[in-house]
This record gives C-alpha cells, sequence and structure tokens, in this order.
C-alpha cells in the first residue's frame, strides 16, 4: 500500500479528495473492481469492453480474472476504488527469450486497460495509474504494451502517444503498441 500526495496529480487543484491509497490489486479486491467497474455508465462500460456488459456481465467478468496472468494497479480514495489500470496476456502467451509459453512468466507483450469513475477524470489519475502499472510490468519482465479504444477516446490515444506507442486505426477502433523496455 502507498498513501499518496495529491501533487503528483494533473489538476488536481480542481477537485477535493480525501486519502489516496495506490494498492497493487489482488484477489481479495475483486468485489471492490466489480463496484468500480458497475458504476461506468453504458457508453463508459463499451468504452472499456467493446461490447454492451451488464451488471452481471461484469460479475462473470470479474469472476474469471487469472491473477497469475495480469498486474493491476488501483487507486482508492478511502474504501472506494475510483480507478484501475491492468496490463494482462493470455494463457501461453510468449516470452520475449523463448518460443515456450511463459509458465506463469509475463510475456513480451501485454495488453493494456484503464477505467477511472467519471467523477474524477480529467486529473490525470488515468495516465498516473498507466505510468504505475506500466512500472510494475517493466520490472516484472513486460517489454510492450499494447491497447485498443474507440475513436474519441482522447485521453487513451493521448496515454499511448506519450509512451511512443505506433499507433494505427484498425477497422472500427484505434490500436497501438508502446515499448516498454
Amino acid at each position: 500500500m502507498q498513501i499518496i500526495q495529491l501533487t503528483g496529480i494533473e489538476g488536481t487543484d480542481r477537485l477535493t479528495v480525501g486519502r489516496l491509497t495506490l494498492e497493487r490489486l489482488s484477489a481479495a479486491d475483486a468485489p471492490a473492481i466489480a463496484a468500480h467497474l458497475k458504476r461506468l455508465v453504458e457508453f463508459d462500460r463499451y468504452s472499456r469492453f467493446f461490447s454492451a456488459m451488464s451488471d452481471d456481465g461484469i460479475d462473470r467478468y470479474v469472476a474469471g480474472f487469472d491473477w497469475s496472468r495480469m498486474i493491476a494497479t488501483g487507486l482508492y480514495q478511502s474504501d472506494t476504488l475510483i480507478g484501475i489500470a491492468e496490463l494482462g496476456w493470455e494463457a501461453g502467451a510468449h516470452t520475449q527469450d523463448s518460443a515456450n509459453s511463459t509458465n506463469g512468466r509475463p510475456p513480451d507483450i501485454a495488453e493494456m486497460a484503464v477505467s477511472v469513475d467519471s467523477a474524477y477524470r480529467h486529473l490525470g489519475i488515468a495516465a498516473w495509474l498507466v505510468n504505475e502499472t506500466v512500472r510494475r510490468g517493466r520490472k516484472a519482465g513486460i517489454r510492450r504494451m499494447e491497447a485498443s479504444w474507440i475513436g474519441g477516446n482522447d485521453p487513451i490515444a493521448k496515454i499511448m502517444r506519450g509512451m511512443e506507442a505506433q499507433v494505427w486505426l484498425n477497422g472500427s477502433h484505434w490500436h497501438g503498441i508502446a515499448p516498454l523496455a
């Protein structure tokens, strides 16, 4: 657990908050993750999941997490999870050094996802969470990060471009790959 000073978050003079706590998330945080995702409105759920997602769908999604194949960082305001950034990879993903599966080790590339409660957006929290999760991913050996987003999701585009990602339009959504090494 890390207690956060607000001075490092862009635009924090616009918002008064209580104590913020940054944590590496685990299975024990699953109820808080589900509650956070359920607070997303319909459009935000579509932006995050690329499809409609019901509350029951969110419960199934969170219950299906394989914590051995992800790194997740969350920001709590008091006892409420207000933002989460994740790096996740598929079972059998390959490491940068081998054609063999990772056997529980992070792979060469992981997919990034991030969400922040609407009241806390446009303050730099998403970028801050992504940067912290990327720092942890680098430490674990992940060398590249990929993300996909719908047009109009300018904060994710800005985050990816800020990480020197190669970005392209892929059908109806944007895709980017950023080096982490």
